[in-house]
């Protein structure tokens, strides 16, 4: 069974196996080196035939659409028992019509093992969590050893800006004194009135 759907009518089931070796050229040394990267995902292929324009019509139409969505979908078969598939990707899907058989069709649709990506590691990593609370501590031992009051006590008081200047604005009081009466003799000499 894939996903949902029960095969029907099938005439062949492999199971293909295969291991990633990298071959390794080193100059001077007869034949190769081989590095084992593990073994690849298994691959099942499944070849069957089905009869009736209904039956064919319904069946294949549930696999193209689980082809063309590429969602990994659960497997059942005796010849995986041993193996540890579970789901599987359907990678190929092949039907072929002949003249040999009338209303039938061939299928071939091969699987190949999902297997769950695992969880992206964080970019930041745990950036020291660990240290968290004893980097508060003595964060709190520094403030509590600095005066801030004392700190704070050479800042002049806010207040009226103009006191300093008082001494300034007398002299200028003082020159400035004399300048209605000069301004009296010569409204009088201009003939305009005054204020």
């Amino acid at each position: 069974m894939i996903g949902e759907w029960e095969l029907p009518c099938i005439e062949q089931v492999e199971l293909l196996e295969s291991r990633r070796l990298a071959r390794l050229g080193v100059p001077g040394l007869d034949g190769d080196l081989h590095q084992d990267l593990g073994r690849q995902s298994l691959t099942v292929a499944i070849t069957g035939s089905l009869s009736g324009a209904e039956a064919r019509t319904g069946l294949l139409t549930e696999l193209q659409a689980a082809f063309r969505a590429g969602e990994p979908l659960p497997f059942v078969a005796d010849i995986v028992e041993s193996s540890e598939l579970e789901n599987v990707v359907i990678t190929q899907f092949e039907v072929t019509e002949t003249a040999e058989w009338t209303d039938a069709v061939r299928y071939r649709v091969v699987l190949h093992q999902y297997v769950e990506p695992p969880e992206p590691p964080s970019p930041f990593g745990d950036l020291g969590l660990d240290l968290l609370d004893d980097l508060m501590d003595l964060a709190g031992g520094l403030l509590d050893g600095l005066d801030l009051a004392g700190l704070l006590g050479g800042i002049p008081a806010l207040a009226d800006p103009s006191a300093p200047l008082e001494p300034a604005l007398d002299g200028v009081r003082s020159a400035t004194a004399a300048v209605p009466a000069l301004l009296d003799g010569l409204r009088e000499a201009l003939g305009v009135a005054g204020p």
